[in-house]
């Protein structure tokens, strides 16, 4: 079995309970603002705080932090990796503060920007604005919880980590039943789940540094010399063309948003709420997959063990390929009924349902690029290689953005979402091709036969399992006939849960038959859940 499937499973879950609340959050939302202009001005003035936060926190600073921190932790000791880290979290203040400042003073052209063609409605972006400005203060949270993230996973703890955005979503979900319960007016409540927003934030830091403080660390102001200290430079020198890949894909995102909303009032929700669902599986998979592949690969990067690199990337990327390839053709096959049952409330209507589905589907196409994406640029980032990953992002983002440029009015939000899969391809190819010169391939005379195999026996596993997935819908769609509503979500409930489980079983068992690596694993989980729980009793 995979060592990194095997590894990744206490994450996945972790994240799974995380992103099972984050699409309550977003119910909960749907239920109280549906998709249309209110929802559209909290998803352009989110994704401001969004943009910093990949540009500065959790994107190129994770990528750039993770194999420093690890170098350190393994040549120089426990105190010299937290007095890097000490003087990384001090540096992240002091500009984070500043850019927060200044995005706070300039948020109205800010945000301007991005909604240029929101069809000259002057009110929607004097409400995107004021939310953009409630809720900037998250970049310094989310900053911090960044370094802390990234000397957890470092040192292997990987759970608490995996669990703060689980706090996140808890806080929100309690500031929107509030809301419910209060009966606020549409502006005052969408006011207030920002203000919400923003505390949850800096609860999501909050618990990553108890977890810290738990194991013996004491964080410490530190700013004298921070721009003399090797680390640091080592950092920055990572982060450069981290922050122009990344800043590539949110200018994507900012595009993106400006070609939605041209398409007038809802495509820009519906983007955002079939975004969710689609996180949903890149998170517990694909990105658990990547978390432990990413920290393992800086270890082997710090031992200069090239060879043990490149297997625990092909490790990570066969784990990959076989638990995102079922999320995707699952959810395609069974985007409406996932959408109706998760969103199909309040205000949110049956066409904003049936919307949010399309998009989707086009979303998860992209799911297995998406994920190796996630696994292999790391290990650039591990051999001081980041220009590379930087190179694909930037190729990736072009094609996204000329597809949308071309074909949005056209394929309207579903388009959009496609052009994301699209560059998601692109940015994949390019690293998988380049992978093999920087790194090298481990020596296995039996390779091609063995790629060959297991593709075979992926493209025979999701058939079955897109069979299996057909054959429950249609058998709901006969179950539900014309009964209402509550009859509609009991018949995609079932569907739902018969589709996955005998889906996962007819899927995990061809995988079986053909030796797939880690299928062992999957047919063996179910039982191995059982006796744990009965163990427990």
């Amino acid at each position: 079995m995979p060592d990194a499937l095997r590894s990744s499973l206490p994450l996945s879950l972790a994240i799974l309970a995380s992103r099972v609340l984050g699409l309550v959050r977003e119910m909960v939302f749907a239920a109280l603002f549906g998709a249309g202009a209110v929802a559209d001005a909290y998803q352009v003035a989110f994704r401001v705080p969004n943009l910093l936060r990949d540009l500065f926190a959790e994107g190129a600073l994770s990528s750039a932090f993770v194999p420093t921190f690890t170098a350190a932790l393994q040549q120089d000791g426990r105190a010299r990796a937290e007095l890097l880290a000490d003087l990384v979290m001090s540096a992240l203040l002091l500009a984070t503060g500043l850019i927060t400042t200044l995005a706070l003073v300039f948020a109205g052209p800010l945000v301007a920007l991005m909604t240029a063609e929101m069809d000259g409605n002057a009110a929607k972006l004097v409400l995107a604005v004021q939310l953009t400005q409630v809720m900037l203060p998250i970049l310094v949270f989310v900053s911090l919880a960044a370094v802390w993230m990234g000397m957890l996973n470092a040192q292997r703890r990987f759970v608490v980590p995996a669990l703060a955005p689980a706090l996140f979503n808890v806080v929100s979900i309690a500031v929107g039943v509030g809301l419910a319960v209060a009966g606020l007016p549409l502006h005052e409540a969408i006011v207030a789940w920002s203000v919400g927003t923003t505390l949850a934030g800096l609860c999501q830091a909050g618990i990553q540094l108890v977890a810290l403080v738990r194991a013996g660390y004491r964080p410490r102001l530190r700013l004298v010399g921070v721009w003399s200290d090797p680390g640091v430079r080592r950092i920055v020198a990572l982060m450069a063309p981290a922050l122009i890949g990344i800043a590539a894909v949110n200018v994507n995102v900012f595009v993106n948003t400006i070609f939605a909303s041209e398409l007038g009032d809802g495509p820009v929700a519906q983007l955002s709420y079939a975004f969710r669902l689609f996180y949903l599986p890149l998170g517990v998979f694909g990105m658990a997959i990547a978390t432990v592949t990413m920290t393992e690969v800086s270890a082997e990067a710090a031992r200069g063990d090239l060879s043990a690199l490149s297997r625990r990337t092909a490790d990570g990327a066969r784990a990959s390929w076989m638990l995102t390839s079922a999320s995707a053709v699952g959810m395609v096959v069974l985007a409406e009924p996932i959408v109706r049952l998760v969103y199909r409330w309040g205000a949110t209507s049956a066409g904003d349902a049936a919307a949010i589905a399309a998009v989707l589907q086009c979303y998860v196409a992209g799911l297995v690029p998406y994920s190796l994406v996630k696994l292999y640029a790391p290990a650039f980032y591990g051999i001081d290689r980041a220009r590379i990953p930087m190179v694909a992002s930037l190729a990736g983002v072009a094609a996204n953005l000329l597809f949308n440029a071309l074909t949005h009015r056209q394929l309207g939000a579903p388009g959009i979402a496609l052009g994301t899969t699209i560059g998601a391809l692109i940015n994949v190819g390019i690293l998988v091709m380049m992978f093999g010169r920087a790194v090298g391939r481990h020596p296995d005379p039996s390779r091609p036969q063995s790629v060959g195999r297991n593709a075979l026996a992926l493209v025979l596993a999701n058939v079955a399992l897109a069979t299996v997935a057909w054959g429950c819908v249609v058998a709901g769609a006969q179950l539900a006939g014309s009964g209402g509503e509550w009859t509609q979500r009991a018949t995609d409930a079932v569907v739902l849960g018969v589709a996955m489980l005998v889906g996962f079983a007819v899927f995990a068992v061809v995988l079986r038959r053909f030796d797939y690596p880690g299928a062992a694993r999957l047919v063996a989980m179910p039982g191995a859940a059982w006796r744990r729980i009965r163990g427990r009793r």
